[in-house]
């Protein structure tokens, strides 16, 4: 199990070392992320950048028995693409301290090999929708829509000078929306800030929020993967261009050191992240 958590880094790694950040890229819709052709369920958590990682240009994956069953065969030659996903495994304990029987769920951690459509070869598949690309004043309103689906939000400032999110307050302050670029670049920043309140105790309670953690520290820099992770997520939903974001080469050498400290970090924080963008959205999924 340690050497799948040690692959996926290293693809995650490789990327960040030529200055490509995976889950940075200009997101045209929904319908962009990787979806299983034969489930037609879209891809989540460290899937996501670990596909789009892949040079294709479809969106559409299969495992290896998945093209046998519909008569396909994947092109000789042709390596497959690592996925992962967890899945809970209940098993029943005694309690010691009642004697009862007790039911518990402890969570695994599981890997397929899949393959692109463009590798298949003898499946006819449908032709990829090609929409339009959505003007700014969408863009901008779709992601007003996801911001107000949050649950108990944050209180939101508009006018600082700076972005960022105060626990104790439980506010994000935000600049002015004339002093962005863009739309994209506007919610990209807000998105990650309503990541950080996600892990307010009143909500997911997550650790990298509701515990103080030293600038440029450890703890500090697996909360802004966390919260940068939960901006791609929501980025991608409203069909936002987050690839532009700014300071991106001091958290790529804070990235580094929490992934060659911890193998698992960025498979937990891309769980943490979708977490928190399922929050934000309002929804809630079984696993």
């Amino acid at each position: 199990m340690s050497r799948l958590y040690e692959t996926v880094t290293e693809k995650i790694v490789e990327s960040l070392k030529r200055g490509v950040v995976p889950w940075r890229k200009p997101w045209k819709d929904a319908h962009a992320l990787p979806i299983n052709v034969a489930s037609g369920k879209a891809y989540r958590g460290i899937n996501v950048f670990l596909l789009g990682l892949a040079p294709y240009a479809d969106h559409r994956w299969l495992t290896f028995k998945q093209v046998q069953e519909r008569g396909g065969k994947v092109r000789q030659g042709e390596k497959g693409t690592l996925v992962v996903f967890w899945k809970q495994l209940e098993f029943e304990e005694i309690d010691e301290s009642t004697g009862e029987v007790c039911k518990r769920r402890t969570p695994m951690l599981r890997y397929f090999t899949v393959f692109n459509v463009e590798q298949v070869e003898g499946i006819e598949f449908a032709s990829v929708y090609e929409g339009q690309p959505l003007e700014e004043s969408q863009r901008h309103e779709r992601a007003e829509l996801l911001v107000a689906s949050m649950p108990c939000p944050p209180a939101i400032h508009s006018k600082a000078r700076s972005a960022y999110y105060v626990p104790k307050e439980d506010a994000v302050y935000m600049p002015s929306f004339e002093r962005f670029a863009s739309a994209d670049h506007y919610y990209g920043t807000l998105f990650h800030e309503l990541a950080h309140a996600s892990g307010h105790e009143s909500r997911l309670n997550r650790k990298g929020v509701t515990e103080v953690a030293r600038f440029g520290s450890n703890d500090y820099s697996r909360e802004e993967l966390v919260a940068e992770l939960t901006s791609a997520f929501c980025c991608a939903t409203v069909g936002l261009d987050n690839s532009l974001t700014e300071d991106s080469a001091s958290y790529i050498s804070g990235w580094l050191d929490v992934l060659g400290d911890d193998p698992k970090a960025v498979v937990i924080a891309a769980a943490q992240a979708q977490r928190a963008a399922d929050y934000i959205r309002g929804v809630t999924y079984d696993s």
